[in-house]
């Protein structure tokens, strides 16, 4: 745990047997800047049967309550119901902290286009990028935002109590993808000077990766790629995909900026830069095998 203490522990007998209420706070200001988590579990013969988590990020400024408010309140409440209505807490095992790792070793790369444009400069870029995976022994899978149902972030925080997001959809899978991946391209447009809003809903709601990668304290080794082609100014694009890197422990082996690409109807037009831009891709993946890159 993240310098974990105890706030309050209290001996209850629960169908007849002795066992422990203890509620923890632990200082997670290393996942996540000033933020605090409240636990409370039911302990007894050195098996935790209930939990409950609660974060100081769940109450925005001018909430009526507190992390430590409703923390506290809890464990009275729990502290007389226990005893009286077990199977209302006991009927199921609490839900594991963090999501497992996969099994399978990150061998592949996941390139996420931006574009719903399937036919767009962005989308040749992409086509490219997959050929330099190819050619460096990586066999690849597509991720098209715009294709899958993920909802907006509602910047709840609750991912940070079990680093699972509360929202079911079409994210989850693609967070395995993501976890099975030793590389992650990212295409995108410039798309009103920033990335597209179907990818930024994808990058919103990662933030579940990052809080089950925080509470695990393991961070794989994966690597990031940035392709990405638009006017002349990718400052936002830049920002937004390495922030994107940066919170999940990416890597990045660099970028592939297309600058001018509306005065071009088709990247593919061009011979010549067609050559130094797959030249650049294959350049910044051979980086990968260099001894000091290797898990």
């Amino acid at each position: 745990m993240h310098g974990a203490w105890t706030v309050r522990s209290a001996e209850i007998t629960v169908e007849g047997q002795p066992g422990e209420l203890v509620l923890l706070y632990e200082d997670f200001s290393d996942a996540c800047p000033g933020m605090g988590r409240y636990t409370i579990e039911f302990r007894r013969g050195g098996e935790v049967l209930y939990t409950y988590h609660t974060n100081t990020h769940e109450y925005p400024p001018g909430s009526p309550q507190s992390a430590e408010s409703v923390a506290l309140t809890t464990f009275s409440l729990l502290a007389n119901a226990l005893p009286e209505r077990p199977d209302t807490f006991l009927l199921h095992p609490p839900e594991p902290r963090v999501r497992p790792a996969p099994a399978e070793p990150r061998e592949g790369a996941l390139i996420i286009l931006g574009s719903p444009r399937r036919h767009g400069n962005t989308a040749t870029l992409a086509g490219w990028a997959a050929d330099a995976c190819a050619a460096a022994g990586l066999g690849t899978t597509f991720v098209y935002p715009d294709e899958r149902a993920i909802g907006h972030c509602t910047a709840c925080y609750r991912c940070f109590n079990t680093g699972r997001c509360v929202i079911e959809d079409d994210m989850d899978g693609v967070i395995r993808a993501i976890e099975a991946a030793r590389l992650i391209v990212v295409c995108t447009p410039v798309a009103a000077g920033t990335v597209s809003a179907a990818l930024k809903d994808l990058i919103d709601r990662s933030l579940s990766l990052a809080a089950a990668r925080a509470l695990s304290g393991q961070t794989p080794v994966q690597w990031g790629l940035l392709c990405s082609a638009g006017a002349e100014d990718f400052t936002c694009v830049y920002r937004v995909v390495h922030a994107f890197f940066t919170r999940l422990g990416i890597r990045p082996l660099g970028n592939v900026l297309v600058p001018d690409v509306d005065e071009v109807t088709d990247l593919r037009a061009d011979p010549d830069r067609e050559k130094d831009l797959r030249d650049q891709m294959g350049a910044l993946l051979a980086t990968m095998a260099l001894p000091d890159n290797k898990p």
